[in-house]
């Protein structure tokens, strides 16, 4: 079988996003654990995993329109360089503050490097509209390869050697792939469309004015909230249930699985389901496994609910960019994905801390119903979406 342009460049940038992506994974993983560990804080761990949101929730619109004028590729390769820088800083000195620092540094690179890559794919010619969701989908199931492997790796080097050589070992990674970005044919090398700016209305006033456009926001912000509940609450659970880091680890590994089984199958999943009906049932698929994560009480149990949300989280974003781009002029492609990354991160940075600092206080169990209560509500405003998209065709 022959591939397609659009193939060869998709897999060439996946092989390149699985390197880069583990620095997240890994480091959001060592980056709790070494507040947890070294400070015995639930709250200070719930900083350390949101400090890596920081960055992007302030910066992610000012990173669209980066990427729309001097092109994804260029600023995916700056981004690598960002993400090495930030991953040093505790091998240097391993301290709870360039811990923090770390994870702020490298949240602002991974975050400017996906965002390239996702506009670089999503501004590809496409024969048919739904092809764009399947090739999303496939980036994005290269994070998910990166997704089991980050936690993993972080999680038994940590156990064995500590953390100054878990963070020595995912700078590595990261080295390694910015390397094999020179190496393959990386899409988006087009440079930008330098009047984006000047022409038109802005994304947030496009975005705040037309309410189509802000369900679709909206729910973009719900599904980081319930990804970032599932990966910041499973160490903090695992801590309190004695697992070790690598239990922990394999536990997280686990929803990554099922993240990249079902965006293995999104090319075919589209052709038989609109963006909105797969999100409604990846909403109310989250709702179950979020109130019942609460009674399991070993890794087990909690792996297999990890793998089922993972089924659930993985047609999540690669639906929601689908929408953006097929909704967003070209030359604000970079823009409207800056905004849906602003609002997924300032999700992403509030909701760690307050998850920690409520399950510091009351328990898990609140924060796991409130969580499922609001994808509740998506499934059903999801599902709100689809009858009147049928309405507009």
């Amino acid at each position: 079988m022959q591939l397609s342009r659009n193939q060869i460049q998709v897999f060439s940038l996946i092989a390149v996003s699985i390197l880069a992506h583990v620095t997240m994974g890994g480091g959001r993983v060592a980056a709790s654990l070494f507040a947890l560990k070294q400070q015995g804080s639930e709250t200070l761990a719930g900083v350390a995993y949101s400090a890596y949101s920081l960055l992007p929730a302030i910066l992610s619109l000012h990173m669209g329109r980066w990427i729309d004028k001097v092109g994804p590729r260029r600023v995916m390769r700056t981004s690598q360089i960002i993400m090495i820088a930030g991953l040093l800083l505790p091998v240097v000195f391993p301290h709870i503050t360039t811990v923090l620092l770390a994870a702020a540094v490298g949240g602002f690179g991974f975050g400017s490097y996906m965002l390239a890559a996702n506009v670089a794919v999503g501004l590809m010619p496409f024969a048919q509209e739904n092809e764009r969701v399947g090739m999303i989908g496939w980036l994005q199931m290269g994070n998910s390869v990166s997704a089991v492997a980050g936690p993993s790796i972080a999680g038994i080097v940590i156990d064995h050697f500590g953390f100054r050589a878990a963070y020595t070992t995912l700078a590595l990674i990261v080295v390694c792939s910015l390397i094999t970005s020179f190496c393959v044919d990386v899409p988006g090398g087009v440079g930008g469309h330098k009047g984006a700016r000047r022409n038109g209305d802005s994304v947030v006033k496009m975005v705040f004015s037309d309410p189509r456009l802000l369900r679709i926001y909206l729910l973009a912000m719900v599904v980081s909230m319930s990804y970032d509940g599932f990966s910041f609450m499973t160490p903090v659970l695992g801590q309190e249930r004695g697992f070790s880091a690598t239990t922990i680890g394999l536990i997280l590994s686990c929803f990554a699985v099922g993240t990249f089984a079902v965006r293995a199958l999104l090319p075919w999943l589209s052709r038989h389901l609109p963006e909105w009906r797969m999100l409604s049932f990846a909403f109310a698929t989250t709702t179950t496994v979020f109130l019942l994560l609460p009674f399991a009480v070993n890794g087990y149990v909690h792996a297999t609910l990890g793998l089922i949300l993972g089924l659930a989280a993985g047609v999540g974003q690669p639906s929601i960019l689908s929408l953006i781009y097929r909704a967003m002029p070209a030359d604000k492609a970079g823009e409207g994905a800056g905004l849906r990354a602003m609002m997924g991160n300032s999700m992403g940075l509030a909701g760690p801390s307050i998850y920690g600092a409520v399950a510091g206080m009351f328990g898990a169990l609140p924060v796991f119903v409130t969580i499922g209560s609001i994808t509740a509500l998506s499934s059903w405003q999801a599902r709100k979406g689809f009858r009147l998209s049928l309405k507009a065709s």
